[in-house]
């Protein structure tokens, strides 16, 4: 994919990547660059990108800017994936498409800031399994896939609209309230519940059903804990 492909809506920026990890890249320019600073990476088998937030609310509000930015790219995948084939999430950070490990989803908040501060930025990274042309027997990893083996339409179509998905979901936020987006991301929890409801108490994913209840780890602690990623990309 070439920059000038790629087309973003106002107030992005596209910036190239300039090392291997997009989220380390993007926090280096978020004190600099501010909001909008959309880092691209694209290396054999990966496609990569992070976008640069400045919150107004206090962090312990602000971080479900996560869950916005995981509802973003589940729905930009999904309007550009073939059809009838579900996009999931394993909590809090994974993404699957058709059951498969597909990427997932990172985070970063300014360093030194306290739950009841506003950061000074955070960054939403996404990483997917662009293709696995690498592999002499692709067959031999049955839990993972591909954009490519799966025909999703070209990367700067999933990245220009997850970026204009963000923007829509930022500005139901605002005026509509959390609910109104945070209800996406629900509805795409593997696995899916049948009897019951999710819904979120601040920061935790909560569970009611028949039988019980369950309450998960606060956001920023189970990020991570899906085990989707290595440490150079999504497992394959």
């Amino acid at each position: 994919m070439q920059q000038d492909t790629l087309k973003l809506p106002p107030p992005y920026t596209l910036v190239q990547a300039l090392g291997t990890d997009v989220l380390e890249d993007a926090a280096a320019l978020a004190p600099e660059m501010g909001a909008g600073a959309l880092v691209l990476r694209q290396a054999p088998g990966l496609l990569a990108f992070a976008v640069v937030l400045e919150p107004e609310q206090p962090l312990n509000v602000a971080q479900m800017a996560f869950v916005l930015g995981m509802t973003a790219l589940g729905d930009a995948l999904a309007a550009h994936c073939p059809p009838a084939r579900p996009v999931r999430f394993v909590w809090p950070d994974e993404l699957r498409y058709d059951k498969a490990r597909l990427g997932g989803g990172r985070f970063r908040v300014a360093p030194g800031c306290a739950p009841d501060e506003v950061p000074d930025w955070m960054v939403f990274a996404a990483e997917l399994i662009a293709d696995r042309d690498h592999l002499q027997d692709p067959g031999e990893f049955p839990d993972s896939l591909s954009l490519k083996e799966d025909e999703f339409d070209p990367p700067e179509s999933i990245v220009a609209t997850f970026a204009s998905y963000l923007m829509l979901y930022f500005d139901r936020w605002a005026h509509d309230g959390l609910d109104a987006v945070t209800n996406r991301y629900l509805m795409r929890i593997d696995p899916p519940l049948l009897r019951g409801v999710r819904r979120f108490e601040g920061d935790r994913l909560v569970e009611i059903t028949p039988s019980g209840g369950k309450r998960y780890p606060p956001l920023m602690e189970a990020m991570g804990q899906s085990g989707w990623r290595g440490d150079a990309g999504p497992k394959l």
